[in-house]
C-alpha cells in the first residue's frame, strides 16, 4: 500500500500569519521513486511501515511518502487512529498531509522528535517507542493511544535514518542533509538493516539531486524562453524572476536589482508572497520607516532603492558588498539589505519587519557576463539577484540555483540592451534619413530656383538699358518670390527638421499616434492614459512623422519610469490647449520621478540612465521643438512624476481658424 505524495520543489510557506496548503504534485521521477522506496522496504525487507520526509524550505521535514504491509494495517486502520487522535488534542491529524506531518528542525519544540535528532546528528537513530517518531505533532496526551497502536502492529523499534547529497562549496566538499528515511520494524534493528536502510537512502538523496538538476534546466528553459519573448521590456525579465523565486521556490521575497552606467543597483523588481505581507502592509511598514528619513521611503522605487558600489556611504549594504567581492553574501539581519537607504535609527522596525516575516537569512547574488581577451578573463556586473529565506541558512544547492538563475538573467539583460539599443540606433538613423531625403529634396528645389534667377540675370544683360527696366518693373514680384523661396529653403537647410507639409497636421493626432506606437512596443503594460484633448483640431503646417516622432520620445520616458511592478497603478495623463496665441502641450505621469542632479541634463546629447539608452531622443526632441520655435520645459519630483510641456507657436492660418 503505497500514497501519493506532493510535489517536492513546491515549498512549504509558513508565515507568521498564515500558512497554505501544497498543491498536489503531477507524478515526478522523484514522486514514483520515492513511492517506490517506501514500498520496497516494506514488501521487499518486510517492515511494517515506511517513510520518506524530504528536507525543505524553513528548515522543515514533511512527510512525502509513506508504505504500510496491508496484512498488518489498513488505510481504514490509520484513518481510525488519526480520528482518535484528532478526538483527544481537539484538531485534526494526518499523517499524508505534510502541511500537517512536519517537523522544524531548529524549533525547541521538536527537539525531541526522532527525525530531529537523526538530522542534527548527523546519523541513524533508533528507538522503541513509535511516539518518538510523532511527537510533539501528536501530543504527550496521545502517547498511549499510539503505544496501542504500536501493539496492534508488533512494532518493536524504529529507525530515522537521515540521507545526504555530496557536493562543492569554495572548494571544499559539503555534506548536505536532504532527508530521512523511517522504518518500523517488528523485530529489532540491525547493523546490516541500518546499511540497507541507508543505500535506500542514497537512492532517495541521488533521486532529490537528480529533481534539482531537471529543475535548474527547467529553469534555465523557461527563463531563455521568457528573455527571447520579453526583449523590449528588460523589467519584466527581472520582474518574472523574483515572482518565481517566491512562487515557485517559496522563499519569503525577492528583489532584482540591475547594474547601471552611474556605478548604481537599483530595484527594478521586487516580489513579497502575498500570503506573509499584503501590498498595504508593506505600505505600512514603509510609512513606519519613512518616519525616520526625510523623504518617503519606498522598496519599490528604484530612484529610492538604489545603492552605489563605489560611495562609502553603502559599502555595508549586502548588495554592494556582493558586488564588490563577485560572490553571495548572506546575512542574518534584514537590515544589511536595505542600508543605509533606511536609516540606523529605523533597524528596530526593520528586526520586527523580519521576525513577521518568519525570515531567518537574506542573500545577495551578484551576475556576471565574461570576456576573454586571451587567457584574462573580465566579468563584467550586470546586477543582483536577492532572497530571503526561513531557513536557518541557504543551503549549498540553493545558492549553486541562484547563481544559475543570476546568470541567465545576465544573459537575458544583456540581449534585451543589445535589442534595445539597436532599436534606438535604427530609430536614430530613420530620423537622419528623413532629414537627408527631406534636405536633398531642398537642395532640388533651390537648384531649380536659382536656374531660373540666373536664366533671368543672363536675359537681363543682353538687353538695353530701357527693354531692361521694363522687364524688371514687369517681373519684380516673380522674382522676389523666387528669392523668398531660396531663402525658406536655405532656412530648411539649416534646420532639417522643419517639415513643411501642404497640408496641415493635426497636433492632437501626433498624440495619439504617438501613444499607440509607444503601446505598441510594450504589450501588456497596465498603465492607465488619460487623455484631455482639445475638441477642436490644433493644425500646424508640418509633415506629422517627426512631431509625432517628438512625442513618442517623451511618452516612452513616461511610461519606463513607472516601476512594472506599480503599472496596474501607473497613470498618464495627455492634455492641449490653446492659450496666448500658441499651442500648449502637456505629457505627465505618476512614476519615479527624475532626481534632481539628472534633471538638468537629461536633454544633452549621448546622455543617458538606461543602460539600453544612446542620450539621442530627448537631445534631438528638445532641438526638434525649438527650431519649430517652439520652446519644452520639464518638472520632476522624486517618488512623484514627471510633466513635460511643450509649446508651439501658433501660426497666422491656425490663429485665423482657431478665432473663427
Amino acid at each position: 500500500m503505497r500514497f501519493t505524495i506532493h510535489r517536492f520543489f513546491k515549498r512549504h510557506r509558513d508565515c507568521a500569519a498564515s500558512s497554505t496548503h501544497l498543491e498536489t504534485a503531477s507524478t515526478t521521477n522523484l514522486q514514483t521513486t520515492l513511492e517506490d522506496i517506501v514500498q520496497d522496504v516494506v514488501n521487499a525487507l518486510g517492515y511494517v511501515g515506511a517513510m520518506v520526509a524530504t528536507y525543505e524550505q524553513g528548515d522543515t521535514l514533511p512527510v512525502r511518502a509513506l508504505s504500510l504491509d496491508p496484512r498488518i494495517a489498513t488505510l481504514d486502520d490509520l484513518h481510525r487512529w488519526e480520528q482518535q487522535v484528532s478526538q483527544i488534542i481537539g484538531e485534526e491529524i494526518r499523517i499524508l498531509d505534510p502541511n500537517i506531518a512536519r517537523v522544524y528542525v531548529y524549533d525547541e519544540t521538536y527537539k525531541d522528535n526522532l527525525s530531529v535528532i537523526a538530522v542534527t546528528g548527523g546519523g541513524p537513530v533508533t528507538s522503541n517507542d513509535l511516539y518518538d517518531l510523532f511527537r510533539p505533532i501528536a501530543p504527550l496526551a496521545t502517547r498511549p493511544l499510539v503505544q496501542t497502536m504500536q501493539r496492534a502492529m508488533g512494532i518493536q523499534q524504529v529507525i530515522a535514518v537521515p540521507f545526504f547529497l555530496e557536493s562543492q562549496q569554495e572548494g571544499e566538499p559539503v555534506h548536505e542533509v536532504v532527508g530521512n528515511l523511517f522504518a518500523a520494524k517488528r523485530g529489532p534493528i540491525t547493523e546490516q538493516d541500518i546499511r540497507i536502510l541507508s543505500a535506500f537512502g542514497r537512492q532517495a538523496a541521488a533521486a532529490i539531486g537528480s529533481e534539482r538538476r531537471r529543475l535548474q534546466i527547467e529553469v534555465t528553459q523557461e527563463l531563455v524562453f521568457r528573455m527571447q519573448s520579453s526583449l523590449q521590456d528588460e523589467a519584466q525579465i527581472l520582474q518574472w524572476i523574483a515572482h518565481w523565486l517566491v512562487d515557485d521556490l517559496g522563499y519569503v521575497g525577492a528583489m532584482v536589482a540591475p547594474y547601471e552606467s552611474d556605478d548604481s543597483l537599483p530595484v527594478y523588481a521586487m516580489y513579497v508572497d502575498p500570503q506573509c505581507a499584503s501590498s498595504a502592509q508593506i505600505e505600512q511598514w514603509e510609512r513606519q520607516v519613512s518616519q525616520f528619513t526625510d523623504h518617503p521611503v519606498s522598496i519599490s522605487d528604484r530612484n529610492v532603492a538604489r545603492v552605489y558600489v563605489q560611495q562609502d556611504p553603502y559599502s555595508h549594504n549586502l548588495s554592494v558588498r556582493a558586488a564588490a567581492t563577485g560572490a553571495p553574501v548572506t546575512s542574518n539581519e534584514l537590515y544589511d539589505l536595505l542600508r543605509p537607504i533606511v536609516p540606523l535609527a529605523a533597524k528596530p522596525i526593520v528586526h520586527a519587519i523580519q521576525q513577521s516575516l518568519d525570515i531567518c537569512q537574506v542573500i545577495a547574488v551578484p551576475f556576471f557576463l565574461e570576456a576573454h581577451n586571451g587567457e584574462r578573463v573580465h566579468r563584467e556586473l550586470y546586477g543582483n539577484l536577492f532572497a530571503a529565506t526561513r531557513s536557518r541558512t541557504f543551503r549549498p544547492s540553493e545558492i549553486a540555483l541562484l547563481r544559475a538563475v543570476g546568470q541567465q538573467a545576465a544573459i537575458g539583460l544583456h540581449n534585451a540592451r543589445l535589442y534595445h539599443r539597436a532599436r534606438e540606433q535604427r530609430q536614430a538613423a530613420q530620423l537622419f534619413s528623413r532629414m537627408a531625403f527631406n534636405a536633398s529634396r531642398s537642395v532640388h528645389a533651390l537648384s531649380n530656383h536659382l536656374s531660373v534667377l540666373r536664366m533671368h540675370l543672363t536675359l537681363l544683360e543682353r538687353l538695353p538699358p530701357a527693354e531692361r527696366d521694363a522687364l524688371l518693373t514687369e517681373k519684380s514680384p516673380q522674382v522676389q518670390a523666387r528669392v523668398e523661396a531660396a531663402a525658406n529653403l536655405l532656412s530648411t537647410l539649416r534646420a532639417p527638421w522643419q517639415q513643411v507639409s501642404d497640408e496641415a497636421t493635426d497636433v492632437n493626432d501626433c498624440l495619439r499616434g504617438a501613444l499607440n506606437r509607444a503601446f505598441n512596443d510594450r504589450e501588456g503594460t497596465l498603465v492607465a492614459v488619460t487623455l484631455d484633448l482639445t475638441d477642436t483640431p490644433l493644425p500646424v503646417q508640418l509633415a506629422p512623422e517627426m512631431l509625432t516622432e517628438a512625442f513618442r520620445v517623451i511618452i516612452n520616458n513616461a511610461i519606463d519610469a513607472i516601476p512594472p511592478q506599480d503599472s496596474a497603478k501607473g497613470k498618464l495623463r495627455l492634455r492641449t490647449w490653446l492659450e496666448e496665441e500658441a499651442i500648449h502641450i502637456t505629457i505627465e505621469d505618476n512614476g519615479s520621478g527624475i532626481r534632481p542632479e539628472h534633471l538638468r541634463r537629461i536633454f544633452d546629447i549621448g546622455w543617458t540612465t538606461k543602460e539600453t539608452g544612446i542620450g539621442f531622443g530627448l537631445f534631438w526632441t528638445k532641438d526638434y521643438i525649438e527650431g519649430l520655435g517652439g520652446a519644452i520645459k520639464v518638472e520632476s519630483q522624486v517618488g512623484e512624476g514627471t510633466r513635460f510641456t511643450l509649446t508651439l507657436p501658433l501660426s497666422a492660418n491656425i490663429s485665423s481658424s482657431a478665432s473663427g
